[in-house]
């Protein structure tokens, strides 16, 4: 991402750990010595409603809010909060990394200014909704992490695999997101978590997508 501001819109369900993401993306920027400026979102999160979080980083930044069609990455946790949040904040250029499944949310795809359409029936399913995801976003990275995380253990970090994947993408140094990671979350699962971490920067350096 060489953009001067950086936009990076995390987004994603109750109790999957958006809030600790935006945390950690928040703290890198920050030690990198960047100008950084955050905004929460908080949907219906304790029933497992939508949750997202706006960071803006760069040499001088003035509002928190990512403007429309403006998000230079979308990192997300749930398949349908991707589908979501593209219709106001992705471009041609955005980069996307999502969980490639998600839970059938209460609400149905079809919106005049869509950027995808639903198939008639109302909702579509997970794999529908990858399929046109895919014909409609070139730098769309859709992951299996929570198989990932599963192999490592715990399904809990596979928000943690996706920040990896995210860093690469940063050209913020390996070392100060590993320190970012460190400090938001309890010193007894640092392990796991900086070995999700790795596992999900191993992604991106090895472009396993």
């Amino acid at each position: 991402m060489d953009d001067l501001i950086q936009n990076i819109l995390i987004c994603g369900i109750g109790g999957q750990g958006v809030v600790l993401a935006g945390k950690i993306v928040s703290l890198a920027a920050f030690e990198s010595g960047l100008d950084i400026k955050t905004s929460e979102v908080h949907g219906m999160s304790q029933r497992g409603g939508s949750v997202s979080t706006h960071i803006r980083y760069g040499k001088k930044i003035f509002s928190p809010l990512i403007p429309e069609n403006r998000a230079t990455a979308i990192l997300s946790f749930d398949i349908y909060e991707t589908a979501r949040y593209i219709r106001s904040f992705a471009n041609e250029k955005t980069i996307i990394i999502s969980s490639n499944q998600g839970k059938i949310p209460s609400w149905t795809s079809k919106n005049k200014n869509d950027k995808i359409e639903e198939n008639g029936n109302g909702f579509i399913d997970a794999d529908a909704v990858a399929g046109l995801l895919k014909a409609n976003f070139k730098f769309l990275n859709l992951i299996d992490d929570k198989k990932i995380a599963e192999d490592l253990g715990n399904i809990k970090v596979s928000n943690i695999i996706l920040i990896g994947i995210l860093s690469g993408f940063t050209g913020i140094k390996k070392e100060i997101w590993l320190k970012a990671i460190e400090k938001n979350i309890p010193q007894k699962t640092a392990d796991l978590n900086i070995k999700a971490f790795l596992t999900g920067r191993n992604y991106y350096e090895n472009k396993i997508f």
